[in-house]
């Protein structure tokens, strides 16, 4: 919106002056005058001036704004975008951790489940042991 104000302000501000050109006598014959600038005449002059040119210059001025509005809301949403790519990798890192962490408890409790699997059969064996006595067979038979 603001480049288009200015392009339209450029647009209606004639020029300030009309150019001018130095002559320089270096490498020739030709006597200086007292009046060493000539006038250049403006461009707009050789122009046609009806109006046809006005107006392709306004719509190119118009095609231009909008390449340059639309190039600036394209580089918002890249730099939207290149937020978010750092959230999001930022929100990766902090879930890597914590899966890390989980499958750290899991492999802690994995081995506290085998030690009190063990020690359950461990105690059974030796319930089923103290049951059972072993005799030695009689020599009197």
């Amino acid at each position: 919106m603001e480049i288009r104000m200015k392009a339209n302000r450029l647009e209606m501000d004639p020029p300030l002056s009309t150019p001018t050109r130095q002559t320089s006598d270096r490498g020739s014959n030709h006597i200086p005058t007292d009046d060493t600038t000539e006038e250049v005449p403006p461009t707009s002059s050789k122009l046609p001036s009806n109006g046809i040119m006005e107006e392709s210059v306004s719509q190119m001025t118009t095609m231009l704004l909008n390449i340059l509005e639309h190039h600036g809301c394209a580089n918002q949403r890249l730099a939207s975008l290149e937020e978010d790519l750092v959230h999001s990798k930022i929100e990766e890192e902090k879930l890597k951790a914590t899966i890390e962490a989980l499958e750290k408890e899991k492999s802690e409790m994995n081995a506290k489940v085998a030690l009190m699997e063990r020690k359950d059969l461990y105690e059974l064996l030796e319930a089923k042991m103290e049951g059972f006595s072993y005799s030695q067979p009689s020599r009197n038979d």
